[in-house]
């Protein structure tokens, strides 16, 4: 019994090396995020200097032959060196370093380990609070009433009024762009007040209740209704969940700002003395 729980122990500590750690208190999803391997991420730089610099640059930032790995949605979204295997595995005809394209699992991690490093010292880098006030507050306007379809909810002689004169550039940029800020949470309800997000569910067969979010997964959901009391559900095939968020184009819009959109607008909201 002793050799085969030493045996189990020895295969346990053998599987884990070499796998990035969880952060602590994270989850499942986007909450187990990558942590880097220094050890791997040694032996990733030495790999992208041999078959990714020349496109991607020295820092990974990218050049005319090849995207910036820092802000790449596949990095990003990466866990373990997955994403990223696949997305050079699938790709292979497009690579203009073939090796790239054959790279083992274990390479695939060793890289992942390198890429998410860099990512890393490029956030801690940003902590400094930076002069965001670089945009054309005309263009800001432009795109304020055409494709950011913000004038649909807001205006500069109504809600913003005066948002300029209140709160700093940097708030004014993180505002619009997280407008329930880190608080609101993966899956729980909060927000401004005045702007929660709301569900009606409905059981086979029930009546629909409706309330204020509390919990959302795919497995339960929970509310609270205008009397203040809390109701739950288990999700099954016959629950039905409507969800509805009032700042859920935000949410949406953050796919398709480009740099010069954000500076811009935040230029505009500044503007509003």
């Amino acid at each position: 019994m002793r050799l085969l729980i030493l045996l189990v122990t020895v295969f346990l500590v053998a599987f884990s090396q070499g796998r990035p750690q969880r952060a602590p208190g994270a989850g499942v999803g986007p909450d187990d995020k990558h942590i880097p391997d220094p050890t791997g991420a040694e032996r990733g730089k030495k790999l992208y200097a041999a078959e990714c610099i020349n496109c991607h640059g020295t820092q990974a930032r990218g050049t005319e032959r090849g995207a910036d790995l820092i802000r790449s949605t596949v990095v990003l979204k990466d866990r373990s060196g997955i994403q990223i295997g696949d997305f050079l595995n699938n790709n292979q005809h497009k690579l203009q370093v073939t090796p790239a394209g054959q790279l083992t699992r274990e390479q695939h991690l060793d890289l992942a380990h390198f890429l998410h490093g860099l990512v890393l010292s490029t956030l801690r880098r940003t902590q400094d609070v930076l002069d965001v006030l670089t945009g054309e507050a005309k263009a800001g306007a432009a795109y304020f009433n055409s494709e950011g379809k913000c004038a649909g909810c807001h205006s500069g002689t109504g809600d913003l009024k005066g948002i300029g004169r209140r709160y700093e550039p940097v708030q004014l940029q993180q505002r619009f762009l997280f407008p329930r800020g880190s608080a609101f949470g993966r899956r729980f309800g909060g927000g401004p007040q005045g702007k929660p997000v709301t569900l009606e569910v409905t059981p086979a067969g029930g009546k629909t209740a409706k309330g204020t979010l509390v919990f959302l997964d795919d497995f339960n959901v929970a509310l609270r209704d205008d009397q203040g009391e809390y109701q739950s559900w288990k999700r099954t095939p016959g629950l039905k969940v409507v969800k509805n968020d009032p700042l859920q184009l935000h949410a949406e819009m953050l796919d398709k700002y480009t740099d010069k959109n954000i500076h811009d607008i935040t230029a505009y909201l500044e503007s509003f003395k």
